[in-house]
């Protein structure tokens, strides 16, 4: 953005002495986030310079909590919020967050350079100012203060699209790597040291329905038993034999039966006459 577009956007913010900021995200703004750093005029250029290249490239310091009467971060800062543009291009010098319940809590993008805060709410982009009262323990172990990303004094964040938790790389480069336990061999029982087989499978004969039972195989203890190389031992089923059938009667012999039956219904009828 030119110095010129620059100066009419700081020409045309209206300043606000008081501001209400009880519901954020009711009035969003909808500006240039990076070029309404310019209308804080009090910070030096070359720092203003500096913070929005790091807002172009969102290398913020960290994310904070923004609560009914704290900023909660890793670093220690005032609670007052001022300064806060608003969706009309309307500035608050002094914004209050006297509504809000203790639950409410939004979130904000934090950018420090040469001790000037600019916040960056993610609930509605209101650019605005806060003070840190005091660098984060891992700050200070570096050299404290701003510095570009990546430089001495200032960790670099990273926050999951989602919202997940945040990482410093940093941190995380001086980790220890995870064990990961050693896992032996198995051996077989004579003390040798055998691979890891999966149990095969002996095929069927290649009958489309075969009566018999399938043949399968179970691992031995180790190579060198069954298959050549691959330590596995065939069990073997023998195919079940069907059983035989059972003898019917002779004809003669139901021709006899028949013939008894006759003549024993004959004198039946006789003696009943």
């Amino acid at each position: 953005m030119s110095l010129a577009f620059a100066s009419l956007l700081v020409a045309a913010s209206a300043v606000t002495p008081d501001c209400s900021w009880d519901r954020p995200g009711h009035r969003p703004f909808m500006g240039d986030v990076v070029a309404a750093v310019d209308r804080y005029t009090d910070i030096p250029r070359p720092v203003r310079e500096r913070l929005k290249a790091r807002m172009g490239r969102r290398a913020y310091d960290e994310i904070v909590s923004i609560r009914r009467d704290a900023l909660v971060g890793k670093a220690t800062y005032g609670a007052d919020i001022r300064d806060m543009h608003f969706a009309n291009g309307q500035v608050c010098r002094t914004v209050s967050r006297a509504g809000w319940t203790d639950a409410m809590q939004e979130r904000g993008l934090v950018y420090c350079e040469s001790g000037h805060c600019i916040l960056v709410p993610t609930v509605c982009r209101n650019v605005s100012r806060i003070v840190r009262q005091a660098p984060a323990p891992a700050m200070a172990a570096r050299g404290g203060g701003g510095g570009t990303p990546g430089g001495a004094g200032v960790p670099v964040l990273e926050v999951s699209p989602a919202g997940g938790v945040l990482t410093d790389p940093a941190v995380v480069a001086a980790a220890p790597p995870p064990v990961v336990p050693a896992v032996e061999a198995p051996t077989s029982f004579i003390g040798q040291t055998a691979a890891p087989t999966m149990p095969s499978v002996v095929a069927a004969a290649a009958d489309p329905a075969p009566w018999w039972p399938m043949v399968s195989a179970v691992p031995t203890l180790g190579a060198g038993f069954g298959d050549p190389g691959t330590g596995v031992r065939p069990l073997v089923v023998d195919p079940v034999t069907p059983p035989s059938p059972v003898p019917e009667p002779r004809a003669e012999w139901l021709l006899a039966l028949g013939l008894v039956v006759l003549v024993a219904r004959r004198r039946w009828m006789l003696r009943r006459d």
